[in-house]
């Protein structure tokens, strides 16, 4: 890997004349830190987070608003990596952000950033969001002092972009934007949204995009399609039922409590044993019930609408790049395991084991109901089983970037054993799994 483009900038059109950005000119903290509290609670909870030296965080906006999404810039030295890290959805204006579902053309943009565009679009709200990072990281020009040029700090260190769920969105936008500049750049996705870019530029991104979806996420499979689906679904289910809806409810309980339930359930010859003594066949002809009649008649309503709004919403899009999907493969359960279930409502995932496939950027094209379908977007759950799989491969989690912790990494390379060390074989799945 060479170093960043140093013939152009994020700022080519600034003039040298223009007086130099200084990090003293920010309105709160030293400069660096734009929207923290008086207590600096966030640079404080990140720096510990992340395992970082205060002199590592080089800048971070933290105010949220319908244009401005919270995001910082960091230096990890034990990967020599600046590392651009995007928070996810958050706050009231983030959800509004979410629902702006709309593809939006990205021609313009491709033209404008030396990428083919043409006949693409993405999620409206994601755009307007990475038009404003652009504007942002174009007005103090970090990346320029840290990466590109004769002057640069670290013009021999990489450009990482990484985000969670509308942050993931916003960062592939954004790679896209700063490629021409930083042909060496990769970003990680996680949790990214489904309903996001059209087929041509999510796929073509898969040598410097990076996804990584946990089981059941119901984020990476949200678009317009997927939910009409189940919504569709869901009504087609509650006319097929033959029973009352007590004797339903009375098997959902029964099935969901493990002081209730009996390991012949989970059998799956039994649970279509189960459904056919509560359900009509699929396509079989329903009862004539009134709600029978109302459903025919919200599918021919759902039908007009879908042709009065035919064009934009009509275009499918598709979460980014080259997708590792960590599927639930088994559960240890040990002593208690039954019970910490019941008190989380089945949302744990204490004892689940996961596998890491590849899969295709059209293979999330369903919603899958499960009790984890929303704690498998936490990002705190994502990123421990991404750490699990990176442990499996050699690689310790457990160290920062740190002074002390670069330290306990030279230590532990100089006394490993094999090519390189732990540094050696991490720095390989960095390429393969995390590239």
């Amino acid at each position: 890997r060479g170093s960043p483009s140093s013939d152009a900038g994020l700022l080519d059109e600034t003039d040298d004349s223009d007086e130099e950005y200084s990090y003293s000119s920010c309105p709160t903290d030293d400069g660096r830190i734009i929207g923290d509290n008086c207590c600096h609670a966030h640079r404080a909870a990140l720096l510990a987070h992340a395992g970082l030296d205060d002199s590592d965080l080089i800048y971070a906006q933290l105010n949220s608003s319908f244009k401005e999404t919270p995001y910082c810039i960091v230096v990890d030295h034990r990967w020599k990596s600046v590392v651009l890290s995007i928070r996810g959805t958050l706050s009231i204006e983030d959800c509004v952000v979410d629902v702006l579902v709309d593809p939006e053309g990205l021609e313009e943009l491709g033209n404008e950033h030396g990428f083919d565009a043409k006949g693409q679009a993405c999620h409206s709200g994601v755009l307007a969001e990475t038009r404003w990072l652009l504007s942002d990281l174009k007005q103090h020009r970090i990346l320029d002092r840290l990466l590109v040029g004769p002057n640069a700090e670290y013009p021999h260190y990489n450009l990482r972009i990484v985000g969670h769920s509308l942050g993931a969105a916003c960062s592939v936008l954004l790679s896209y934007m700063l490629k021409r500049n930083f042909p060496n750049l990769r970003c990680t996705c996680i949790s990214p949204p489904g309903g996001f870019l059209t087929w041509k530029m999510a796929t073509e991104c898969k040598d410097f995009v990076t996804s990584f979806v946990l089981d059941s996420d119901i984020v990476p499979r949200l678009s317009v399609d997927s939910m009409e689906h189940l919504r569709n679904e869901i009504l087609q289910l509650f006319g097929r039922i033959k029973v009352p809806k007590a004797e339903v409810l009375e098997h959902a309980i029964s099935g969901a409590l493990p002081c209730m339930s009996s390991r012949s359930e989970e059998d799956l010859d039994v649970l279509v044993a189960n459904n056919a003594q509560l359900l009509h066949p699929p396509g079989s002809i329903l009862p004539d019930t009134e709600y029978a009649r109302q459903l025919e008649r919200v599918k021919e309503i759902q039908s007009e609408r879908r042709k009065s709004r035919a064009g934009l919403r009509d275009i499918p899009l598709y979460p980014p790049g080259r997708i590792c999907h960590l599927v639930k493969t088994g559960e240890k359960k040990q002593c208690g395991h039954g019970m910490r279930k019941c008190l989380t409502c089945f949302t744990t995932n204490i004892g689940s084991e996961y596998t890491a496939v590849w899969i295709e950027n059209d293979d999330l094209n369903e919603i899958v109901v499960s009790p984890t379908l929303w704690t498998d977007h936490f990002p705190d759950r994502v990123c421990l089983e991404i750490e699990g799989v990176a442990t499996n491969f050699g690689i310790d989690t457990s160290l920062g970037s740190s002074a002390s912790d670069r330290e306990n990494a030279l230590l532990q390379t100089t006394s490993s054993s094999g090519p390189g060390g732990i540094e050696g074989n991490a720095r390989l799945v960095s390429d393969t799994i995390f590239p």
